[in-house]
């Protein structure tokens, strides 16, 4: 958020830029969108960097300030270019004021969408199931437990091993695993 020299100039501001944004919406065919325009412009402004900011308005060119023609900019801009963020996040559908939307024949697409955490979750699940099945000594066990279920590095380890040797047991350990899910696939 900006700080609060930074709000009361857009509060001081804001109207005046409205009127700019309603002038090249209206220049451009897009009048109704003047609102969004400029709330697109304000909230990039906001995420700007804070000293840059200030130091823009601080800065006088004539009666203005350089952070007024950079506003201005960003709203011309925002209008008028077709990449720039407002055209690129709300692509407007190319059509004139006489097209009735009601009469159109849009296609229903109907996809069906993957349920990916879903299925990572069922995937985990059964490598668990199968890690439980196996007959493993409790070192290959500790070992598969801290690198695939804790998410953690060997050089965490706090056993007297080698990063090696917890490798090559950890290697092991999901050759089994592998070799069990592939059986399970081709019965």
């Amino acid at each position: 958020m900006a700080n609060r020299e930074i709000n009361e100039y857009i509060n001081r501001k804001y109207y005046r830029w409205l009127d700019y944004a309603c002038y090249h919406c209206n220049h451009a065919g897009i009048s109704d969108e003047a609102n969004d325009v400029l709330n697109e412009v304000v909230i990039a402004l906001i995420e700007k960097d804070e000293s840059k900011l200030i130091k823009m308005l601080h800065t006088k060119k004539g009666q203005y300030t350089e952070l007024d023609f950079y506003i201005l900019r960003m709203i011309k801009l925002n209008v008028y270019s077709p990449t720039s963020p407002y055209q690129n996040k709300f692509k407007h559908i190319p059509a004139n004021s006489v097209v009735d939307y009601r009469k159109l024949n849009i296609e229903d697409c109907e996809y069906e969408e993957t349920d990916r955490p879903a299925e990572i979750l069922a995937q985990f699940n059964q490598v668990r199931a199968i890690f439980n099945d196996l007959c493993l000594c409790e070192k290959a066990r500790n070992v598969f437990e801290h690198r695939f279920f804790n998410d953690r590095s060997f050089s965490e380890w706090k056993g007297p091993e080698s990063k090696k040797e917890l490798y090559e047991i950890y290697k092991k350990t999901v050759k089994l695993i592998r070799m069990k899910i592939n059986k399970n696939c081709l019965i």
